[in-house]
């Protein structure tokens, strides 16, 4: 789908503010301060401070009195449970606290991780139930169940004390329990950004350097040590979840992949190795950056929950066992690998489905793919009749990814539904101009639970009522989207000139690293370039490298699996560049590279 270009730059720069940063690049500091940020704020951007730049936990209103529950409990030597979710946020999440309380020396300590398939996400009265036959104490969740009420209700009638951690929308009436969440209005966070282990984390920072705490009370630097190292986990499940990388998620990211690059677990370890994450294409030693985690570590540590069951992932990130943690790796990798099959051959079928009963058009708000054993008719993807069979169950596991691929193809909203034991399920992911989860709230009538953020949800539809469901869903995002054209925007930080692109602008850059959500690495534009030379390359010449002429300058551009249309640039052609600088190193030597994002002639 053709991109719209949109230039970010305001074209404007306070000339005092260069002065008295002489010492940034001035294209960098022209970034920064298209950001709206201040010349303070740059200055702690750049440059963040673990000890400095981190919130106090205990402006989070009810952690006082979460880290008095909690000392109640491991000095009266209580049973206590970590109740997680199965993505690697909340697994990370899981680690993160079962890890600091194991370190302030419970004993009685056990995870709980619900099976994605028979329990679903969040708090289920089955498993609840259990737990209290099992003498539980107190449950802490982490990343999940603040949209438990009634669970929560359960789990006090049968005698356990709840601590709810998590970082999802809140709904009007929270459940009636202590609740860290920096997402419940006036709970006085001043972050609203933390993943599910950012939160889990906040709660080890309060207890393992507070005074409240009775075992550290003569060893507060032994504690603050320990936080330190679980960082590594936390900046996983941070990156993975798609949080911004701005504030206090920037200080965490940041330390976190320096402790990550030297990690002690054992299972980190073997999970770099079979993920290659530690090494290049070319087999030199790299540092393991957001991207690395973002589609190399996480994938696969999510791959346990979406086709089989979490605790693979879980034991494999606090296992000590060298040869346990290879073992592990090596499954989840194989995993990944079935459910990157199954993901791209059900997003064909549906894809094939779209394009047939659309006749080649797009002009649906938003889009559906139903598994067709839902429906003795003839399955309604897409709101239209005819499409795929397949007696296979679609696993619910990859409606996210499949929902993921059809949106960012068509951009549009996406919902991809299918059977869970008898249950209606879908997953649904959308674009900016259409907050997801705000769309279930208006079709709650027709759900048993749902939950996300604004461009990604999880649901589950009550029996009979999906047709009902599906005609709501699309009836809203007529109405939402009604004249805005859906189209996806690429969004160009700044046009340079070739003659400003070196290797001095490529170091600066690096200063703005981690990269992410909400700190992407910067777009540049370069307009007239003109193509010197063209060589397709690759087995199959899915690749294309060019050489660029411009300001004075040359430098070699690549893009990988590239468009047809790209492959038509002709010698001497003149072209418009959308790219990331990149720097290519070979045989010791070094080089400015482009990676090329669009063009356009």
């Amino acid at each position: 789908m053709s991109k719209k270009w949109l230039i970010k730059d305001k074209n404007s720069i306070n000339e005092e503010l260069i002065k008295n940063n002489s010492d940034l690049n001035p294209i960098v500091l022209r970034l920064l301060t298209n950001r709206g940020l201040s010349e303070k704020q740059i200055t702690k951007f750049l440059e963040p401070d673990y000890k400095e730049n981190l919130h106090n936990p205990f402006l989070f209103k009810d952690m006082k009195p979460v880290v008095e529950l909690i000392n109640k409990h491991l000095q009266n030597g209580s049973k206590i449970v970590v109740y997680g979710d199965y993505d690697a946020d909340g697994i990370t999440a899981s680690a993160v606290m079962f890890k600091m309380l194991e370190f302030l020396g419970c004993r009685n300590l056990d995870v709980y991780l619900p099976d994605r398939v028979t329990e679903g996400y969040g708090l289920n009265k089955e498993a609840i139930k259990k737990l209290a036959d099992e003498k539980t104490n107190l449950v802490i969740t982490v990343d999940n169940a603040i949209r438990n009420v009634e669970e929560v209700a359960y789990a006090k009638e049968l005698g356990m004390d709840i601590i709810i951690t998590d970082h999802h929308d809140a709904p009007d009436e929270l459940p009636d329990c202590l609740i860290i969440n920096p997402k419940v209005e006036g709970c006085g966070y001043p972050f609203q950004g933390l993943a599910g282990v950012g939160v889990a984390f906040k709660v080890a920072q309060a207890l393992l350097t507070s005074p409240l705490t009775p075992l550290l009370k003569k060893e507060e630097s032994r504690g603050e040590v320990f936080l330190k190292w679980l960082l590594d986990l936390v900046a996983i499940g941070t990156i993975a979840d798609l949080v911004p990388l701005i504030d206090e998620n920037r200080v965490l990211v940041k330390y976190g992949l320096v402790v990550l690059n030297k990690t002690q677990r054992v299972g980190l370890q073997k999970l770099i190795e079979v993920a290659q994450s530690g090494v290049d294409s070319k087999g030199n030693i790299r540092e393991i950056d957001a991207w690395q985690v973002g589609f190399q570590l996480a994938p696969r540590l999510n791959a346990a929950g979406r086709l089989e069951h979490a605790n693979n992932a879980y034991w494999l990130l606090t296992t000590e066992d060298e040869q346990e943690a290879g073992k592990i790796a090596e499954q989840l990798n194989s995993t990944n690998q079935e459910r990157q099959k199954i993901t791209e051959d059900i997003f064909e079928k549906a894809d094939s489905a779209f394009i047939e009963a659309m006749a080649g058009k797009c002009d649906d708000k938003i889009i559906f793919a139903v598994w067709p054993g839902l429906t003795s008719s003839p399955a309604p993807l897409f709101g239209k009749e005819g499409g795929v069979r397949d007696e296979n169950v679609w696993p619910s596991g990859v409606m996210g990814l499949v929902a993921g691929k059809l949106t960012e193809k068509y951009y549009r909203p996406a919902l991809a539904i299918t059977d869970k034991m008898g249950e209606i399920v879908g997953s649904g992911r959308s674009v900016p101009e259409f907050n997801v989860t705000e769309m279930l709230e208006k079709c709650a009538e027709y759900l048993s639970a749902f939950g996300g953020h604004k461009q990604a949800c999880g649901f589950t539809v009550k029996p009979g009522r999906l047709d009902e469901f599906l005609v709501k869903a699309k009836k809203i995002a007529e109405k939402k989207l009604k004249g805005i054209e859906l189209a996806p925007t690429l969004e160009i930080n700044l046009k340079v000139d070739f003659k400003d692109v070196n290797e001095e602008l490529y170091e600066a850059l690096q200063k703005l690293r981690p990269f992410g959500v909400a700190n992407l690495q910067p777009k540049f534009l370069s307009s007239n370039l003109q193509a010197i030379n063209i060589v397709n390359m690759g087995n199959e010449q899915q690749h294309l490298k060019l050489k660029l002429s411009g300001g004075g300058k040359m430098f070699d551009a690549v893009a990988f699996f590239a468009p047809e249309e790209w492959k038509e640039i002709k010698a001497g052609d003149k072209i418009n560049l959308v790219y990331y600088i990149d720097m290519n190193e070979w045989n010791g030597s070094r080089s400015v590279q482009l990676k090329i994002i669009d063009i356009k002639n």
